[in-house]
């Protein structure tokens, strides 16, 4: 009998404790998405997807004249293009797939202390000043990438030199002799 007591008390005392490292619920993820604005920074995704898309057509374009018909084209594929990855991509579709992966790999407590933080004055500030941040370190990063492409590209014409150098040395070596062999003695004619 004591023994039954003491596992009751055992497991009454673990309950909440268990609970704490359960997978997070479906609604508090929901929240988290809310505080996070987390279907705006996706808004924000698909409009810089969008815009790569327009300058890498820009830019395969660069300097052909193109007729009435040819431009109208290629705005209608534009278009369409933008409507797909709209529907694929947007908040309504991936929200489910997104709250499995949190739900996946978070735990209730762990998505407690996230609601709690976003819910401070600090996580409003890092929610409200994040896309600037990234913004701001995405130009930053893409000046040094600039910066970088002629070192890289230095470096692999070099390296092409090098590799062509030691193809010709190859080429031009002499044969690598082959090492003397000693001499046969004479073999005696068979006899039959």
């Amino acid at each position: 009998m004591r023994f039954v007591v003491v596992a009751v008390i055992t497991m009454l005392a673990t309950t909440p404790a268990l609970a704490q490292d359960s997978k997070a619920s479906a609604e508090s993820i929901k929240q988290l998405f809310e505080l996070m604005h987390a279907n705006s920074l996706l808004d924000n995704v698909m409009k810089q997807i969008n815009a790569n898309a327009r300058a890498a057509q820009a830019q395969t374009l660069a300097g052909r004249p193109l007729n009435d018909e040819q431009r109208r084209i290629l705005a209608d594929t534009q278009e369409k293009v933008q409507s797909l990855v709209r529907e694929e991509l947007g908040w309504e579709k991936l929200e489910p797939t997104i709250i499995e992966v949190y739900r996946d790999n978070l735990t209730q407590k762990e998505v407690d202390g996230m609601l709690k933080f976003y819910r401070s004055e600090s996580g409003r500030a890092f929610v409200e000043k994040m896309p600037a941040v990234m913004q701001e370190m995405m130009q930053k990063m893409q000046l040094r990438a600039q910066s970088l492409a002629p070192k890289i590209m230095q470096l692999e014409k070099d390296s092409a030199e090098r590799v062509k150098a030691a193809a010709n040395a190859q080429s031009a070596a002499p044969p690598a002799s082959q090492p003397p062999q000693p001499p046969q003695s004479p073999q005696p004619p068979p006899s039959h």
